[in-house]
């Protein structure tokens, strides 16, 4: 299911709207997938786009580790768009100056 997803965020840089996540349940439905537990699907979906867009920003010092607990801390892009910087460095491994970086590349 994961490169069902990925390619989905891939083609939906921006975003999505209702129609779109419809598609998605029936696509990855048609592939056999079991869409039953949409609620959990969207979870994974919204991680997922916020690991992705944390990869492409390209922020120096945030790797994959770091990547890995930003998404465990915050979940959604949504929500890292709409923390402080001192919400994100509480990150343990998240130091201020990259809180900053974090925060900046992606508002």
């Amino acid at each position: 299911m994961e490169k069902h997803l990925d390619a989905f965020i891939e083609a939906h840089p921006d975003g999505w709207d209702h129609l779109n996540w419809l598609e998605l349940l029936a696509d990855l439905e048609e592939a056999g997938f079991d869409v039953s537990d949409a609620d959990t699907i969207g979870y994974e979906l919204e991680n997922r786009r916020l690991a992705w867009a944390l990869r492409n920003r390209e922020v120096p010092g945030l790797g994959p580790k770091r990547i890995d607990a930003v998404v465990d801390r915050f979940g959604t892009l949504w929500s890292l768009q709409h923390a402080e910087v001192d919400e994100v460095a509480e990150i343990r491994t998240i130091p201020g100056a990259l809180a900053e970086k974090v925060v900046a590349a992606i508002r």
